[in-house]
């Protein structure tokens, strides 16, 4: 069982760079689950998105939703957040934050400008603020013994297999 990352790690955390996994309930019940890049700012969680994509008209007619962040390396930690998103104008300075977070500066500045006018007029982009309402984290790294934390360290520089 992992241990608790307790609240000034939580926030941390969320400030880092990871790709995040938004789930949301379809009509019929089920859930849609989204891997996504999202920014943390000031304890509230803004998402770049289509406004035409599933996970808009979902949120539309059910606000509730579940974010999975997590390391996408072991020994594992991540955060898991509930609480409702509402749907909000592009703001072009979120964005531009986003893609510079995930991309670098040239190809998040590239990237925001790639689309040409007409995608941008049938599809335009939005933005989901989502208002945690729990916020838990977890950290296997503690329980992870130090020779195994170097394996995993030494296996990344492994070709795959070993």
């Amino acid at each position: 069982m992992p241990d608790r990352l307790p609240p000034p790690q939580v926030e941390r955390f969320l400030r880092g760079r990871h790709v995040a996994v938004l789930t949301t309930i379809n009509p019929d019940g089920t859930p849609l689950q989204t891997p996504l890049w999202y920014h943390y700012q000031d304890g509230v969680i803004y998402v770049r998105t289509n406004s035409k994509s599933g996970k808009c008209r979902n949120i539309r007619r059910d606000p509730r939703i579940s974010l999975c962040v997590q390391d996408e390396r072991p020994p594992y930690r991540g955060v898991t957040v509930t609480g409702t998103a509402e749907i909000t104008p592009d703001r072009p300075e979120l964005s531009a934050a986003m893609s510079r977070n995930y991309l670098g500066a040239i190809a998040g500045f590239l990237y925001l400008r790639l689309r040409t006018r007409s995608q941008i007029e049938e599809d335009p982009d939005t933005i989901l603020v989502i208002q945690p309402e729990r916020k838990t984290g977890w950290d296997y790294r503690p329980q992870t013994p130090l020779v195994g934390r170097l394996w995993l360290t030494l296996k990344r520089l492994l070709p795959a297999g070993l």
